[in-house]
């Protein structure tokens, strides 16, 4: 009996020896990466990328932030446009006439000639009041009966020179400067408004380097996880096979060594490709267009001790929070909207004067001279009134504004529990991925020790191959998990800074509001 069984007795000692000695040098060997910061092998060799540098270049070359800088130029314009209603305006006109008239059919003609020009310069002043100073140079001569009446025959050519003055004040609708001023108002909140939906784009912009960021390194590890595991897969493969040699190993236990061979060897082209998507995703993101320039390895920082508070974070988000600021903003110009929608309801009552003084004589020179002789002068005071039967535009417009008020405020205040909603589950999300990193981190090393103890039962035939196959594939998946929770981790606390603004700081960004 113990002729018959001595060999292989023999085979088993010496395959567990040879087993357990490359189990040794496995155990030896570097582990694949259960945290963010390990470099990938092939670009190890390349200077790191930090998370600050990316973000320097995506604000550089960002579409959204290149749109909305745009959209603040416009603002400015606009405020522009507002301000030039109250610029000076230059006019002037000439004008060359001739009539010519046959007085009742007798064929006595009579014949005028006339020339004129005019400039004159206005200025609308704040209180909405509309001044004017005009000149007018004229010409006129007569001829056949005209010429001959002593009335207008005084001078003959007649040259003539004018300069008057005039003022238009609206005393009910459009008067006082808060009616005038609230184009200007309403285009300052808008450039305010600009530069809040300018940081809003700022933060996302961070934001979405941070979450490609995180996810390039994320993936690289998986990467190296697979890698590893493909390496093990190998080692087991080969030890199958010398197990099969000595009569240990079963041809069943080879073919599962294979298979799990080409399922490793699918992990990895499946990691390689997420690894590819995401280096295009930062990119996108850092250097639109280049996405053939290479991403060294990344710099992961470690995020040291997590200390939250709801309270503190709610703070900031109310204080700091872009679209909160932006909602208020909207709503003091719908306000603004809403007076001027009341005035429009008022008639327009206009009060106007204006005088102003002339000469007339036989050449320009002298009328020229003597325009301020008081020789000839005039003035005149009047009013005008203007009502609408039924004011129906003006009180629709104003049933318009009121709405767009009330909805602007309940806007505000959907904005302001969505950002105490936000706090709140973004908090809970630090929180929770803390604590999820030490339970996967704990989970990894015991299912460390369990495929170990697995592998070592298998090399002394105490276990079946399947078993240290289950075993190798929750151990991967521990180790992916820990990374997961890792990267998830640091996705809420950027998730949390973007909400209070914070991370304006930590990338030293300046904006003027």
């Amino acid at each position: 009996m113990f002729k018959r069984f001595a060999h292989p007795l023999l085979a088993i000692t010496c395959a567990a020896a040879l087993q357990a000695q490359q189990s040794q040098n496995m155990a030896q060997s570097a582990r694949p990466p259960t945290n963010l910061s390990a470099p990938t092998g092939e670009i190890s060799s390349q200077p790191p990328l930090t998370l600050e540098q990316c973000v320097v270049m995506a604000l550089d070359k960002n579409f959204d932030l290149r749109i909305q800088r745009t959209t603040t130029e416009n603002a400015l314009n606009t405020l522009e446009i507002a301000k030039a209603e109250y610029d000076p305006t230059l006019t002037g006109s000439a004008e060359q006439s001739y009539r010519r008239s046959d007085l009742y059919g007798t064929g006595a003609a009579t014949g005028s000639h006339g020339l004129a020009a005019t400039a004159a310069v206005s200025q609308k002043i704040i209180t909405g009041a509309t001044l004017k100073l005009g000149y007018t140079a004229s010409r006129a001569s007569a001829s056949g009966i005209a010429a001959s009446g002593t009335a207008s025959a005084t001078y003959n050519p007649n040259w003539g020179s004018g300069l008057t003055l005039s003022v238009s004040q609206p005393v009910l609708k459009n008067f006082g400067s808060a009616a005038n001023r609230a184009s200007q108002e309403i285009a300052r909140l808008g450039i305010d408004r600009a530069n809040y939906d300018l940081k809003n784009v700022v933060l996302s912009t961070i934001r979405a380097v941070e979450t490609s960021y995180y996810n390039l390194a994320y993936v690289r590890a998986v990467l190296e996880v697979r890698k590893f595991s493909l390496e093990v897969a190998q080692k087991l493969l080969e030890e199958n096979k010398l197990r099969r040699t000595t009569g240990v190993a079963t041809n069943l236990d080879v073919l599962q060594a294979e298979v799990g061979v080409a399922t490793a060897q699918r992990d990895i082209l499946v990691a390689q490709k997420n690894v590819n998507d995401a280096e295009d995703t930062l990119l996108a993101l850092i250097n639109p267009f280049q996405f053939d320039a290479a991403i060294g390895p990344l710099a992961i920082t470690d995020i040291g001790d997590i200390n939250v508070s709801f309270d503190r974070s709610y703070k900031l988000a109310l204080d700091n929070a872009p679209d909160l600021a932006s909602q208020r903003l909207l709503i003091k110009q719908n306000e603004i909207n809403v007076d001027v929608a009341k005035n429009n309801r008022l008639p327009e009552l206009d009060v106007y004067a204006n005088a102003g003084y002339n000469a007339a004589r036989d050449n320009y020179g002298t009328a020229f001279g003597n325009t301020l002789s008081q020789d000839h002068h005039n003035w005149a005071i009047g009013a005008t009134i203007t009502y609408p039967w039924g004011s129906r535009r003006e009180r629709a417009q104003l049933a318009q504004a009121r709405a767009s008020l009330d909805n602007s405020r309940i806007s505000y205040e959907k904005y302001d529990q969505g950002v105490l909603v936000m706090v709140r589950t973004a908090v809970r999300d630090v929180l929770t991925s803390d604590e999820g990193v030490r339970i996967t981190s704990l989970a990894t090393k015991l299912s460390e020790q369990q495929y170990e103890l697995e592998k070592a039962r298998y090399d002394q035939g105490l276990s079946t191959f399947r078993r240290v196959q289950d075993m190798k594939v929750d151990l991967d998946n521990a180790r992916i998990a820990e990374l997961n929770a890792n990267v998830n981790l640091r996705n809420a606390l950027a998730e949390l800074a973007r909400l209070e603004a914070s991370s304006l700081n930590r990338y030293s960004v300046k904006l003027d509001n």
